[in-house]
């Protein structure tokens, strides 16, 4: 009965695997599935690339030196003008390691907050 609805054109040889035959319409569009298919990974991984996203990326950060009067306190305001400098000078301290009191000259690495 099944080979009266799908009759066999030809013999099967045991043990050879079928060969698949495209037509040139159907290279062309495994061809540019193949295409799309690098370009949209393209699109998705560059970008990040690019930024440099990850947990690898090291925090931007300025450089200032410290001038003669100046205190933890008033380099934080300095640089967080309208912020609680609190926190900026544990953010200072923690940075630069530092361990007692400032010296003119010294310098200190400031992370930049992004925007």
């Amino acid at each position: 009965m099944i080979e009266q609805v799908f009759p066999m054109t030809g013999e099967v040889v045991r043990g050879e695997a079928a060969r698949i035959r495209l037509t040139s319409r159907g290279r062309a569009v495994a061809r540019t599935l193949a295409i799309v298919l690098v370009v949209a990974v393209f699109l998705l991984v560059a970008p990040g690339l690019a930024r440099g996203d990850g947990p690898d990326r090291p925090a931007p950060r300025a450089t200032y030196v410290v001038e003669p009067g100046d205190t933890l306190w008033s380099i934080a305001r300095r640089v967080a003008p309208g912020q609680d400098p609190r926190p900026v000078v544990d953010g200072l301290i923690e940075a630069n390691d530092i361990q007692g009191g400032l010296r003119a000259g010294q310098e200190l690495s400031i992370p930049v907050p992004e925007r």
